[in-house]
């Protein structure tokens, strides 16, 4: 099995209702809670807004995000899959889709930590 990273994006503008956060929220449980039985489930991590963008040679510090043609991130989700096409399946069930989110999915190749 390999490891694939799910980077949720949601438009600029898109903000959820108390209910279909709720709603969202409830699914994503389910789903994770389906994957965990499964044994594909690694982590995930909400990403909260606003954060600090580092960036270029003299480390210029900015409050924001990046936005990628006009979204931002909201959440990693890290799963096992036998493949990159078994990822793409997986990321087809992710709740977000239902509110016009994206899911880029990407191979992760981890790397031993060194020790001293």
């Amino acid at each position: 099995m390999n490891e694939y990273v799910f980077l949720i994006r949601f438009g600029m503008g898109k903000t959820l209702t108390p209910e279909q956060q709720t709603l969202n929220t409830e699914n994503w449980g389910n789903l994770i809670q389906r994957w965990t039985e499964q044994g594909v489930f690694v982590g995930s991590s909400l990403i909260t807004q606003p954060g600090f963008v580092v960036s270029g040679l003299e480390r210029n510090v900015s409050q924001g995000f990046v936005a990628d043609a006009d979204f931002r991130m909201s959440s990693v989700i890290r799963v096992l899959a036998a493949n990159l096409d078994d990822a793409v399946e997986m990321a087809k069930a992710c709740p977000t889709l239902d509110y016009d989110a994206t899911v880029e999915v990407r191979e992760v190749q981890t790397r031993p930590v060194p020790v001293n």
